[in-house]
């Protein structure tokens, strides 16, 4: 019954983006189309970097030594390289392609986002948001402060706030036309557009200071707790084929991993769950094994 479910729940999110091709606005003043967008340079860059990040992975060399200058190299590439090179840009970024569906309508630029970000993430966990998103680089990069006692979520938690606040969001559109996300979006710091009215100002600015406080103590939280396309990429990890896994032949459970590993997904992958907490390719658990029993792969026979 549990695998019907995962199968059930993953085709089911899997339709989303279909939905959306089949619907869009070409031809109605629409002068690109999805196959324009797709070839556009940003995505070919993005999965360059994709590309780079999962070989480092593979080898097992996704220490600090280059994590911290791969979020560093994202986070400025598309954080602000990308504002003044409008050929790398992330637009539109994958919370306005989960959710301004709802509020513009179906446009062939949101299937392409949440196409190439969809396909990464089937080939790999997360691996736009671990490796290329530079909200989830950002994020981290203030989590990897040191000396700072950090704090774990049960993802049950907040997972359960991510479904709850985007199934809050298309009700509230609904009834009232509105956008939670358009107060809630982090990617709206990338832009760097900080000429708003002086309460807009002040509570976009305060979001952010939250965030990022909050991201020094808890593991990527706008990601966890927030992100629409966290949870639409979440459900198509559960099949992906690259990804972080375990030899129960050499695995003593000792649990050092699953206790200081800063992602609940590896407690999941221990135990074997049919569906499995977000993992967002950090490679800390493969560091920490001494028995060599987690390893990034495809399933060995």
């Amino acid at each position: 019954m549990k695998l019907f479910k995962k199968f059930f729940y993953t085709f089911i999110i899997s339709l989303y983006p279909f939905l959306v091709i089949a619907q869009d606005g070409v031809g109605k003043n629409q002068s690109k189309t999805f196959l324009d967008y797709l070839l556009d340079y940003r995505y070919l860059t993005i999965i360059i970097i994709f590309i780079i990040g999962l070989y480092i992975i593979w080898n097992k060399r996704m220490t600090l030594k280059f994590r911290i200058p791969l979020l560093l190299f994202t986070f400025l590439l598309y954080g602000v390289v990308a504002y003044f090179v409008s050929a790398i840009y992330i637009s539109p970024s994958p919370v306005c392609a989960s959710t301004k569906i709802f509020t513009i309508g179906l446009k062939p630029q949101f299937f392409a986002t949440l196409t190439v970000i969809g396909i990464l993430s089937l080939v790999s966990t997360k691996g736009f948001c671990g490796l290329v998103c530079p909200i989830g680089a950002l994020q981290e990069l203030f989590y990897r402060i040191p000396g700072i006692k950090k704090l774990k979520l049960k993802f049950v938690i907040t997972n359960s706030v991510r479904i709850l606040l985007f199934i809050s969001f298309l009700v509230v559109f609904v009834f009232a036309g509105v956008s939670l996300y358009n107060f809630i979006n982090l990617f709206d710091l990338i832009h760097w557009d900080f000429n708003l009215p002086f309460l807009e100002l002040f509570f976009f600015l305060l979001f952010i200071v939250i965030m990022l406080v909050m991201s020094i103590f808890l593991f990527r939280p706008f990601c966890y707790l927030i992100c629409p396309f966290g949870l639409y990429s979440w459900i198509l990890e559960q099949f992906s084929f690259l990804k972080i896994r375990i030899s129960k032949n050499k695995c003593n459970e000792c649990g050092v991993c699953e206790q200081k590993a800063p992602c609940p997904a590896i407690g999941d992958i221990l135990k074997n769950k049919v569906i499995k907490a977000d993992c967002h390719l950090c490679g800390d658990c493969l560091n920490l094994c001494n028995r060599d029993a987690i390893y990034f792969g495809l399933k060995k026979k």
